[in-house]
């Protein structure tokens, strides 16, 4: 196996844990998955209105969100003008059936740098030649996430903004090392960014200021999780008066995590909601979105239109289903029902801790497994997790997690062991089968 040529911003992502070949989409696959997920993601963003009569409190309060968080996402939306961001990714897994949405993160908080992985890929001669060969293209995921940018603050292609890359004080520390090799890689694409936290960002003279630098967006990497300090009225106060004010903009509105939030999925999937949605929107939701449901104390209805207890439901179709808490990300929280040190009796236990609080179960996926190949030289099964990418042009690329089909991992999150990885697509007429079956070139993180 020959090594993965890894820039500082892809060894601060993956810690050298790469998956040892990249995944592969026709363009046929990539048109299809890209327009069933702007689709979902448009009906995601019609809930308020559709669901609330517009009152994004409400539906803010129907995510579980506090007194706090709603007061910061009513300011923050009141004063974001135009629709919700194109940004986004979907985490998918691929069944016999086709890619099945497991999450959908919306807003300037998702992660996506696979691009970068892809352009360290090609540093390798024979990888770069099965490439060309195979007549097979990647996207600059940086370069769309400053274009996506651009668009939706209304900046001029040409504007120079000055923008504050802007965390949580308490988040900060972890963060900066990233955030300071970030900062580098956008102004190689024309994006002059500052981090900072919120407490740093000061009002006065009619702008918003990081220290002496008057600020044209804040690009926001606080999360709508971390707005339950004390102090949060407070931290975000010139932050928020700037944008009431139009002193400033910011990229995204803090309610852009409502649309992409678990409770929000569960929405969609609620068949008692079906009658709201276009004809092609039913038939994205069923084809992409597994069965969701919030976990509530009363009746809900199945797929095939039974209606039952959801308590009975989930306590007999364990093996089946997977416990998810609403507010968290990353995993954390996640209880799948098939894990075998969950038995039948801390099942139950946790879900009726969970009654009618902000918790959702979901119908298992059972991935397809993608060959890979291994130290032996042979292939053998992976389990991938697809992250598919949206811009505002539209597919905005890939950004995979992987782990062995044989091993004891449940869920694919990077504090399990996973590899992270990348993909590439492919002009129309090429089939992804042949990649999935042949000896793709085999890498390694290196130098």
């Amino acid at each position: 196996m020959r090594p993965v040529q890894e820039s500082e911003f892809i060894r601060l992502i993956t810690g050298g844990n790469h998956a040892l070949r990249p995944v592969f989409l026709g363009a046929d696959e990539i048109r299809q998955l890209t327009r069933d997920l702007e689709v979902l993601r448009e009906a995601l963003h019609s809930l308020p209105r559709r669901l609330f009569g517009g009152d994004i409190a409400a539906f803010a309060r129907a995510n579980g969100m506090e007194k706090s968080q709603i007061r910061a996402i009513e300011r923050s939306s009141t004063a974001a003008a135009g629709a919700p961001t194109t940004m986004g990714r979907a985490d998918l897994y691929l069944d016999r059936s086709g890619f099945r949405v497991m999450e959908f993160n919306l807003g300037s908080t998702v992660g996506f740098e696979g691009g970068e992985a892809c352009r360290g890929l090609l540093a390798d001669p024979e990888f770069s030649r099965f490439v060309a060969e195979e007549e097979l293209s990647y996207i600059d995921t940086v370069a769309e996430q400053i274009r996506t940018v651009r668009q939706e603050t209304g900046l001029a292609p040409d504007a120079r903004p000055v923008v504050a890359l802007t965390e949580w004080p308490g988040n900060y520390e972890e963060t900066e090392r990233y955030f300071n090799v970030l900062v580098q890689v956008w102004a190689e694409r024309g994006m002059e960014a500052h981090p900072c936290h919120v407490a740093q960002l000061e009002r006065h003279s009619g702008r918003l200021w990081l220290g002496e630098r008057p600020v044209d967006v804040v690009y926001r990497q606080f999360m709508i999780e971390d707005l339950l300090d004390d102090d949060t009225d407070a931290l975000l106060e010139p932050l928020l008066g700037a944008l009431e004010a139009g002193e400033v903009r910011m990229f995204t509105s803090i309610e852009s995590e409502l649309y992409g939030s678990k409770a929000a999925l569960a929405m969609l999937s609620d068949r008692g909601n079906r009658h709201l949605f276009s004809d092609e929107e039913r038939d994205v939701i069923d084809r992409l979105l597994p069965w969701t449901s919030s976990v509530t104390s009363g009746n809900v209805i199945l797929e095939d239109g039974t209606e039952t207890p959801l308590l009975d439901h989930a306590v007999a179709r364990q093996q089946e289903l997977i416990l998810k808490p609403v507010l968290l990300h990353g995993g954390q929280g996640i209880v799948p029902g098939w894990d075998s040190e969950i038995t039948p009796e801390k099942w139950r236990r946790l879900l009726q801790d969970a009654l009618d609080g902000p918790y959702v179960v979901q119908r298992r996926v059972h991935p397809e497994p993608e060959l890979f190949p291994g130290p032996d030289g042979r292939l053998h099964p992976w389990i991938v997790n697809w992250g598919v990418l949206l811009m505002a042009s539209g597919y905005g690329g890939l950004l995979t997690r992987c782990a062995p089909a044989d091993g004891d991992i449940t869920v694919l999150n990077l504090d399990r062991g996973v590899l992270l990885g990348s993909g590439f697509h492919a002009d129309p007429g090429k089939q992804r089968a042949q990649w999935h079956r042949s000896a793709v070139p085999a890498m390694r993180p290196g130098g």
